[in-house]
């Protein structure tokens, strides 16, 4: 499997990716503009990932509208459910107007920080990704 974790915190993104590397292989992006080229340029060069972890309060461009801008070039490229990219918003935001906001962006998840293994683990299969057993 493929992911991209989009976090403007160095630590985050080193657990994330150290939690995720028994699943597959990872690539970072530290705000929302590198990952939105990131998400661009994995569509355009046909190797789409499999999951994105997108953390909401980041700087140049907020996940939130990473999220909608994602699902917009989604779209526009035809490519739908369930060959779409899976979504998982990762914040210390736990609140319901922001998980209300992402979900009705088309997230397909959200897991509140801090990030443990165990729990990243269920979020992931809530999601709808298929991991070994």
């Amino acid at each position: 499997m493929r992911f991209l974790i989009i976090e403007d915190q160095k630590d985050v993104r080193n657990l994330m990716q150290a939690f995720l590397s028994e699943f597959g292989a990872s690539d970072m992006a530290e705000d929302g503009i590198e990952g939105l080229s990131t998400v661009l340029n994995s569509i355009e060069e046909d190797k789409p990932y499999d999951a994105i972890f997108l953390d909401i309060m980041m700087p140049k461009l907020e996940g939130q509208q990473v999220l909608q801008k994602v699902r917009e070039l989604e779209e526009a490229k035809n490519i739908m459910a369930p060959n779409n990219v899976k979504i998982i918003m990762v914040s210390a935001l736990g609140d319901s107007e922001n998980v209300m906001e992402a979900f009705k962006s088309q997230a397909d998840a959200y897991l509140v920080k801090p990030v443990m293994r165990d729990k990243l683990i269920t979020t992931m299969k809530k999601a709808g990704l298929n991991l070994p057993v």
